[in-house]
Parts: structure tokens; sequence; C-alpha cells
């Protein structure tokens, strides 16, 4: 089985924005040519018919578009440590989140009966259409699917367990994942509240983006150029308002894209509690909450049902509430970052990062809840 090829990463440069678009496109290329390695094998002979076409549908939703977040702050985190180098094998190592984010969202998209991801078909989808839109054949192709795409992550996890690496990297790693399934845990558990509430929806931001976006990849990449725990502290306490931003951001997405994106809307088909779905009920009408009950998880929700949905929610306020939490934590994350003890390129890194992962935040006019 052929390994991912040793790459180095760009050299650091005064410009942090143009450092980390040359890191992420490190990491492109050695997702690309990890996948390029992986064919159907097994016993001698012509591969299974069908299998060819099934990882193809994996390859090219791993291969899709994305911002590479998990890879960037596993890198930033190496860099807020030293200005030493960094270690090839962060290559792997950030090949390797981006797979097991694969595997998280074939699997969570099966969980939430998604049709769509950001435009694009989801894998189950994509195989069911491999065999005449036959659904459970869908459904079961990318159960193993987002299986396979765990272990590959797994082996490009080796390189953590190499006598010269760190203990707390592949501890920050165990921990990320166990957090990640307590996330997807807590998704899928009854509500205490037909909307849910506000503190049940940070608990699921917490597991499933602050601890598996942020903050984990982040330790990892520090604990492999040798972090001390002042820095690991520091490191999670930048992590944690970015992380919850992001997350709101990503749902406040759902609720306000409207006619732009007529595509969009899919955690309010699917019927999640979300932070801002918490908010809008707290302050609901009654007439708004009835509104919100009979329309939030319609999969067949029509265009005109979608509008209606979402100017419900924005006119209970939860939509401005959610755009100033966004904003505040952005600027903590910011002045978290200003204050810890990291050397300077990590500094800016983290700074800079903080406007990649929170696209056109900075440009916001001033919002309050």
């Amino acid at each position: 089985m052929m390994a991912t090829p040793v790459m180095s990463w760009p050299e650091l440069k005064a410009d942090a924005r143009a450092y980390l678009a040359s890191t992420r496109t490190a990491v492109d290329r050695a997702l690309d040519a990890f996948l390029a390695c992986k064919r159907p094998v097994g016993r001698p002979g012509p591969p299974v018919a069908g299998s060819a076409a099934l990882l193809d549908a994996l390859r090219a939703f791993l291969n899709g578009p994305g911002k590479r977040v998990r890879p960037l702050f596993c890198h930033v985190g190496w860099r807020a440590v030293t200005d030493v180098a960094p270690d090839v094998r962060l290559t792997d190592v950030g090949v390797g989140l981006e797979l097991l984010h694969g595997h998280a969202l074939v699997h969570d998209d099966v969980v939430d009966r998604s049709v769509l991801r950001r435009g694009r078909e989801t894998v189950h989808v994509a195989c069911a259409d491999l065999r005449g839109g036959d659904s459970w054949y869908g459904l079961s192709a990318a159960v193993f699917l987002g299986d396979l795409a765990a272990l590959w992550a797994e082996e490009q996890f080796q390189c953590l367990y190499e006598p010269d690496i760190p203990t707390a990297a592949r501890e920050h790693l165990g921990a990320m994942r166990a957090e990640l399934l307590s996330g997807q845990l807590l998704d899928v558990a009854e509500a205490s509240q037909p909307f849910g509430t506000v503190t049940e929806a940070l608990a699921v931001i917490h597991a499933k983006t602050v601890a598996y976006t942020v903050r984990g990849p982040l330790l990892i990449g520090a604990a492999m150029a040798g972090a001390r725990p002042g820095t690991v502290e520091a490191l999670s306490a930048y992590a944690r308002p970015l992380g919850e931003a992001f997350q709101l951001q990503d749902d406040l997405e759902d609720v306000i894209t409207g006619a732009d994106n007529p595509d969009g809307g899919e955690d309010l088909r699917e019927g999640k509690r979300t932070l801002v779905v918490a908010l809008a009920a707290q302050s609901a009408t009654s007439g708004q909450r009835a509104t919100m009950g009979r329309l939030l998880g319609k999969a067949d929700m029509s265009q005109a049902e979608m509008a209606k949905l979402r100017s419900t929610i924005a006119d209970t306020g939860a939509v401005q509430q959610v755009q100033a939490m966004v904003a505040t934590r952005r600027r903590e994350a910011i002045a978290k970052a200003q204050d810890g003890p990291f050397t300077d390129s990590g500094r800016a890194l983290l700074i800079t990062m903080a406007d990649l992962a929170l696209p056109g935040v900075a440009d916001w006019p001033e919002v309050t809840a």
C-alpha cells in the first residue's frame, strides 16, 4: 500500500493569509495523492462489480471543495509553539484529519437523512443513484464507506505512534474522537423541549465543533512541537470562543441564505435543534411557535414554506442574537491569540485563522443582541 508522499510545508512568510493558503494547497495535494493510491484490492482477479464506482463516490466526496480548517489548525498549533520548520509528518496528520472529517460527514448525512450537503449530493444519495435510486443500497454503502474513511484516517495517524512523537499528540487525538462521537450522540438524543434548549445546543457545539474542529487539531499540532502546559491552556482558551462562533455562523447561514441559496436550509428540513432555533423558540409568540412546529423538520418543505420559516425565526430576534454572539466570540478569540504565550508567527496565524474560519464576520456592522 502506498503512503502519502512526504511533502515539506511552505516557508513561513510575513503574509499570514498567503502562508495559510500555501499550507492548504499542500494539504490538498497530499490528500489527492493519498486518494489516488486507493483502488479496489483483495483477492487476485478483477474488482468486484460496482466496488470501483462506490470508491469513486467516496473519493469525489472527500476530495471536494472544503476549507481544510482542521489541518490548518493542526499546523498553526505547531507554529504557535516554535519557529522550527514543521515536521513533515504534519502532512499525514492533516490528511488524517480530513479523512476523519469525511467519515463523520458521511455518517452524519445518513443519520440526518440529508439529500444535499452544500448543494452537492450526499454519499448515500450518490450510491443509491448507482443502483437506480435504491435508497437502502445507498445507505448501506455509505455506512461502509464512512467506516473506510475512518480506517484510512487511522493509517495516516500511525505516525503519531512513532517513538519521537510526544504521547500527548495521540492523547489529544483520542480525546477529540471521543468528543466527536459524544456530540453525535447528543445530536440524536431526544431534546428536553420541542425546539431544544440553549444548554443542549451548546453542549453539541462544544463536542462536535469546539473539540473536534478547533481545539483538538490545534493541540495535536502543538503537542507534536513539544508544547508546554501553559501553551496548551492558552490554545484551549482561544479554541472555545472560536469553535462556538464557527458553528453558530454555520447554523445561521442555514437560516438566512434565502433566495441566493435555494438548495440551503438542510438543517431546517432535518429539524435540527440548533442554537438559533432554541433562541427563536424562547422569544417566539404562540403563533410563531405554531409556524415553527408545523414547518421545522418538514423534509419536503417548499421554497415558500422555507422562506416563511426563515422569516418567522428572524422575526423573533434570534438571528440578531446569534450574529452578536458570533461577533463577540470572534473578538474574544483574537484577544486570546494576542495575549497568549505564542510565537510571533503563531500569534499572527491564530488571528488570521479567526477570519478564515469566520469569513465576512470582520465586516459585519456592529450587532447587539
